[in-house]
């Protein structure tokens, strides 16, 4: 028996509704617990992760609740006082190579992704065949991930447009081409042997089976986030540009302030008025 037969024997129940509803259902509310905690409790995620991290949640389910606890999510973090602490703690949490690559990896798949499951619902509809299909979700993730999320991040880090624009483009580039060979191993393979043919947008064998292959995409791009992230390509998570950025911002007023005292001589006492 190969390894497809496998699949086709164990694989079944995904298409099933007992399966594929709760499996949402969790990752629909999990989901918005997810920007409930972003905005409030963990408001020093980085912005662009604020939306990636819902997507995902929403199509990896219990399995994307639990990567965000453990990736993106200090613990106590709720009790932690005031911007630049929370700044300071999620900061350090996120310096661990893994999470950074994880979350690199979770911005890659929450751009690329939400392109690719709308490109491939309409590919559905208008019957296009695989390599039509491949491509056209090839495209549309693409230009999701690299105007969405990529640029948008790359100019949180002081980059102006046109050199976010092409940072977030060749950052994109390399993630993209990993998140489609996992997913196109899914498409080609995974989901014929287990369904007999592509399934459209109104059966649960879509939905579920586009979640395992943004899953297996996620796996696939993880080694190519990790050289990306390495060679300061992409930055994962981390508030280290903001932190430096204010804390010159900081030392610059402080520095106002005391020449103010002092009358602009630094160290000299300000001139009394005569009496």
């Amino acid at each position: 028996m190969g390894f497809l037969d496998l699949l086709a024997n164990a694989l079944p129940f995904m298409a099933e509704p007992w399966f594929a509803i709760p499996w949402y259902a969790i990752g629909v509310i999990g989901a918005a617990w997810v920007v409930y905690d972003a905005n409030t409790a963990n408001s020093t995620l980085n912005p662009p992760l604020k939306v990636a991290w819902p997507i995902i949640v929403i199509f990896f389910s219990v399995a994307g609740i639990a990567l965000y606890l453990v990736t993106s999510r200090p613990p106590g973090i709720g009790q932690v006082q005031g911007r630049m602490e929370k700044m300071r703690r999620f900061t350090e949490f996120s310096k661990p190579r893994w999470r950074k690559v994880v979350a690199s990896a979770t911005h890659c798949v929450g751009g690329d992704g939400l392109g690719i499951m709308t490109a491939m619902l309409g590919a559905r509809l208008w019957g296009f065949h695989f390599w039509q299909e491949f491509w056209f979700e090839y495209l549309i993730g693409y230009l999701f991930g690299w105007f969405v999320l990529q640029t948008w991040a790359m100019r949180l880090h002081g980059n102006g447009w046109l050199m976010a624009l092409w940072k977030g483009g060749r950052a994109e580039f390399f993630s993209m081409i990993t998140v489609m060979l996992g997913m196109g191993l899914v498409m080609r393979f995974v989901t014929p042997a287990v369904v007999g043919a592509q399934p459209l947008p109104d059966t649960y064998a879509f939905w579920t089976f586009g979640a395992l292959g943004l899953m297996v995409g996620f796996a696939f791009t993880y080694p190519m986030n990790w050289w990306l992230v390495t060679i300061g390509w992409k930055h994962g998570q981390g508030m280290e540009h903001m932190l430096k950025k204010m804390e010159k911002e900081q030392g610059q007023e402080g520095k106002e302030q005391k020449d103010k005292k002092t009358g602009g001589r630094h160290g000299q006492p300000a001139p009394q008025e005569a009496r």
